[in-house]
């Protein structure tokens, strides 16, 4: 009989990602993947709690989250800018940006 896993998803899917960036995301305290906007990626856990961090190098961001056998959780965030931060896009090319992150909550 084969142990229960769950999975965890991350996509860069929500809408204000201003597309600048990457995104480090970290689970438990090990590297996992870097995302670019509108990129996604899956991973198999053991159930059970777990954190997961999110880094864009100006904000980290840490939830903590308990999966269930089976379940699937999922993150979707985005770098967003505040209102000022488009002007400094707009001449400097760089800007201070924000992490948005949602857990979807599935059917």
């Amino acid at each position: 009989m084969e142990p229960a896993s769950a999975r965890v998803t991350v996509s860069r899917t929500l809408p204000g990602d201003v597309g600048q960036r990457q995104v480090y995301v970290s689970l438990d305290g090990e590297a996992w993947v870097t995302m670019l906007a509108g990129q996604r990626a899956e991973r198999t856990i053991a159930p059970g709690p777990h954190r997961i961090r999110f880094n864009n190098t100006l904000v980290w961001k840490t939830i903590e989250f308990d999966a269930a056998p089976d379940e699937t959780i999922e993150f979707r965030f985005a770098n967003t800018a505040g209102r000022l931060a488009i002007g400094f896009l707009a001449v400097m090319g760089v800007a201070p940006l924000f992490l948005k992150i949602v857990r979807v909550q599935g059917p």
